[in-house]
């Protein structure tokens, strides 16, 4: 059941793997309030012995903040406070409030905006050193901090430093990874959550977001930053190099918005000549990077001279030059510089040719291109390739392969290369969808720099009120999806136009709408996402208008195949289960001799490691008898007894358990829960309920045995006197797995933390003695992996030990298994090798 959950799960949540993730700091953009923050140890500091390391991805954005905390850092016995400062544009690192030498010029180190760069800040306490990386450069310096403490933790205004942060920089962080003492220990890839708590996904500590965005958002939600209106049509044109965009007018007039600062300027009120202006956005920068606008009808070309305010033809257009070809495509042709053209309709038919634009000539000559034929089309997609700028795609469209409009429209999914410089054009792929689905992409695409895929809008041509969105398709295999969610799109066919633009240095898309309005003036829509979009309901396109039945069908399909290789998976791992008991893990089948005979007390019995379970005084498992209430209230007081012999308050048990009840609703519950508490545990004599000295505790006579209670006064034993007489019995118990695993309270983390760092420092420091039974050497790397699967220690050990008795498959499938969760948490490779592990010297 657990792994059909996982994998529902996993359909659920498969959008989110094209999808950016991270916090998104708000920062004087709103009230200080609500300004962001990440308290990383709101539930207990983080301990080390010798060294740590803070590894995240950070990136900045465009805003008037000048200045904020990035990351605070409070080392706890000597008091050390490490804080890492902007104030644009330069970065701080600040020990015990002193500027320290790492300090950073952004603009010289050239940080572009909306990018992800890697921050690693480096503690060395044996050596008194500190390292700092900051996307390519490495900084060192020396630094007085202790050995065998823990610190506290926090990113953004947190205030918990005994001084006051009310100031953050314009930034988003992911993927927060802690290393103690060389071995990953935590990872908070900060994925998008409902309840402000984000989890480690390595260990059961959360962190607390306060007043966070989520960055998944900024690359789902487009985002309106202006709506223009003009009182005739306009061209537009994107600038590149100002990253502006240009709205040019049949008079010659040019006005130009910039979406940074979101202001619409006037180039020019009055200008000598005018653009060729045929209706069709026939307009582009020429070689020369100056705007220019074509002709087919006149075959002639004209551009603007910004420096002298004119454009050199001084024949006017009129209302009455009808374009030739309406919705084509356009580019600099890139070995002849020419305007070039692909694709288009007009006076009933659809184009395919591909027309460059002679200047010697001054005519439209037709491009010959081997290869395959793109069938006539408009509305059709173009981008040119991230790889090899020679190289365009162009996708989708409307047209039919005889380009007559009278024999019918077909709307075309399909994608074509076309190399200029071989004269080439290659059919990629062709994806089929049914007849009710009637989509067409705008005039542009943002390739991606790989060439893996590309970005376009995609419209219902069906309706005239409809809506443009986001599609992600790929280069080399056919497949389009979905992402994002819509911008509303006026399609009136040739009185509409929509593009879209790459944004470089905030590294967003733009994305434009024009269309004519009733009173004849034109509205200019603008839009952003950032770069790349991600999914928020991927889904094949084929999915839309498939009759119930089929997809009835087809879902069944899907489920029989589903529970098919779920039967299967479960044969095949519990086949390798077993064989593992009997061949891998099982230390008398290595060393041919068993740990101990000892076995946990099933009788008058409190069980906490592996799971949740309570036998009564008859070894009747009374468990069930606890409702998820009453198990949190029995374990809040067990483990505040345990941990420190005090018990809980009676106001913390209503802030755990009930914080959202008045003081005399939570008095009640918690009577009436203590008293069906005291029933269960009659059944195990003598352990009581008590409430002495303003804390509730639980009485635990000799004849009741509490496994925690046990290991834990083992472990006292072991580190006062170094008597491990016992030890096979605390590595019985603990094989019963981690500490309450199938129970997952906030309120327990610290807990559960305490214990397993407790129970592993503990086992390593055993695992030192060169002397220890192998038997046992090999046992505790086994409980300890359970504990901590990130463990060198425990990896030497069982690789050491499997190696030395000749178990060299078993050695290396334990190795691989590691250095695999290794690349997968950290994207990393391990730094060392299957030889450097099981050497001695290691």
């Amino acid at each position: 059941m657990r792994l059909i959950n996982c994998l529902i799960l996993l359909l659920v949540f498969i959008p989110d793997l094209f999808a950016d993730h991270g916090v998104y700091f708000k920062s004087n953009e709103v009230n200080k309030e609500n300004r962001t923050g990440i308290d990383i140890t709101h539930n207990g500091n983080i301990s080390y012995t010798n060294n740590f390391t803070i590894h995240f991805n950070l990136s900045f954005r465009e805003s008037e903040t000048h200045y904020g905390e990035i990351l605070s850092l409070k080392e706890a016995n000597n008091k050390n406070l490490i804080q890492v400062t902007y104030r644009m544009p330069d970065l701080f690192v600040i020990h015990n409030k002193r500027e320290t030498k790492f300090h950073l010029d952004l603009n010289k180190e050239e940080i572009q905006n909306n990018r992800w760069i890697d921050f690693e800040l480096h503690i060395d306490a044996i050596n008194n050193k500190i390292n700092l990386q900051f996307a390519d450069k490495k900084l060192q310096s020396d630094i007085d901090f202790p050995k065998n403490s823990d610190f506290a933790l926090s990113l953004g205004v947190i205030n918990k430093y005994g001084f006051f942060i009310d100031e953050v920089p314009s930034i988003s962080i992911k993927d927060l990874s802690i290393r103690i003492d060389g071995a990953p220990r935590h990872l908070w890839p900060f994925k998008k959550t409902d309840n402000f708590l984000v989890k480690d996904i390595l260990s059961s500590k959360t962190a607390k977001v306060y007043n966070p965005d989520w960055v998944i958002d900024y690359h789902n939600k487009w985002e309106k930053i202006q709506s223009l209106n003009f009182s005739s049509l306009p061209s537009l044109l994107y600038d590149k190099k100002s990253e502006r965009i240009n709205f040019i007018f049949m008079d010659g007039t040019i006005q130009s918005f910039n979406p940074l600062s979101k202001t619409l300027s006037v180039i020019n009120e009055k200008v000598d000549g005018f653009p060729c202006f045929e209706k069709a956005q026939q307009i582009i920068y020429n070689k020369n990077g100056n705007i220019t606008t074509y002709s087919y009808n006149q075959n002639l070309i004209s551009s603007y001279d910004s420096i002298n305010n004119s454009w050199n033809n001084k024949i006017e257009s009129t209302e009455d030059d009808t374009p030739k070809l309406w919705h084509h495509n356009k580019l600099l042709h890139p070995e002849t510089k020419n305007i070039t053209t692909v694709c288009g309709y007009g006076y009933y038919s659809y184009f395919n040719d591909i027309l460059s634009f002679n200047t010697e000539t001054n005519n439209w000559d037709k491009l010959n291109f081997s290869g395959d034929t793109i069938k006539p089309r408009y509305l059709a997609s173009l981008g040119q390739s991230g790889k090899n700028s020679n190289c365009y795609y162009i996708f989708g469209g409307l047209g039919n392969s005889m380009g007559k409009q009278i024999l019918g429209k077909e709307f075309y999914y399909d994608l074509h290369k076309i190399d200029f410089k071989n004269q080439e054009i290659t059919h990629l792929w062709d994806y089929k969808c049914d007849d009710q689905f009637q989509y067409l992409p705008i005039n542009s695409m943002k390739v991606t720099a790989n060439d893996s895929s590309f970005y376009t809008l995609m419209f219902s041509s069906s309706k005239q009120n409809t809506y443009l969105r986001a599609i992600k398709g790929f280069i080399n295999e056919a497949g389009i999806a979905f992402i994002g969610d819509s911008i509303p799109y006026n399609f009136l066919d040739i009185d509409s136009f929509a593009d879209l633009y790459y944004w470089n240095s905030e590294n967003k898309l733009i994305a434009i709408t024009s269309h004519k309005k009733e009173d004849l003036s034109h509205e200019v829509n603008i839009y952003t996402i950032s770069y790349e979009p991600g999914n928020k309901d991927n889904f094949d396109i084929n999915g839309v208008g498939l009759p119930l039945s089929v997809k009835i069908f087809y879902s069944l399909l899907v489920i029989c195949i589903i529970l098919l290789g779920l039967f299967i998976v479960r044969k095949v791992r519990k086949d390798r289960r077993t064989t593992e008991i009997q061949t891998t893990y099982t230390s008398t089948e290595i060393f041919e001799a068993p740990i101990s005979d000892y076995e946990a007390p099933k009788q008058n019995a409190i069980i906490l490691f592996g799971g949740f379970q309570v036998f009564d005084n008859k070894g009747k498992d009374i468990t069930y008898r606890f409702s998820p209430t009453l198990k949190e209230l029995f374990l809040l007081i067990l483990l505040n007894t345990i941990n420190e012999g005090k018990g809980i308050s009676s106001k913390r048990i209503q802030e755990y358990l009930w914080p959202d009840k008045s003081e005399s609703n939570a008095k009640n519950n918690r009577g009436v829960n203590i008293k069906k508490l005291r029933g269960i545990l009659e059944d195990l004599p003598g352990t009581e309920v008590v409430f002495d000295n303003n804390y509730w505790k639980i009485v635990l006579p000799e004849n009741i045995f509490c496994d925690l209670e046990h290991v834990r006064n083992e472990i006292k034993l072991i580190r006062e006197q170094g008597n491990i007489e016992n030890i096979a019995e605390i590595i019985i118990i603990l094989q019963r797995g981690s500490m309450l695993q199938d129970i997952f309270p906030e309120w327990l983390d610290s807990f559960k933390d305490s214990n397993t760092g407790l129970i592993v420092s503990t086992l390593e420091e055993i695992l030192k003695d060169e002397n220890l039974d192998k038997v046992i050497s090999l046992a505790i790397s086994n409980v300890i992996f359970q504990f901590d699967q990130m463990n060198e220690t425990a990896l030497k050990t069982k690789c050491h030990l499997l190696a030395s008795q000749g178990k060299h498959s078993l050695a290396i499938e334990t190795f691989e298994h590691y250095r695999k969760l290794y690349l997968k948490f950290y994207n990393e490779e391990y730094q060392y090798t299957f030889k450097d592990i099981v050497s001695k010297e290691n």
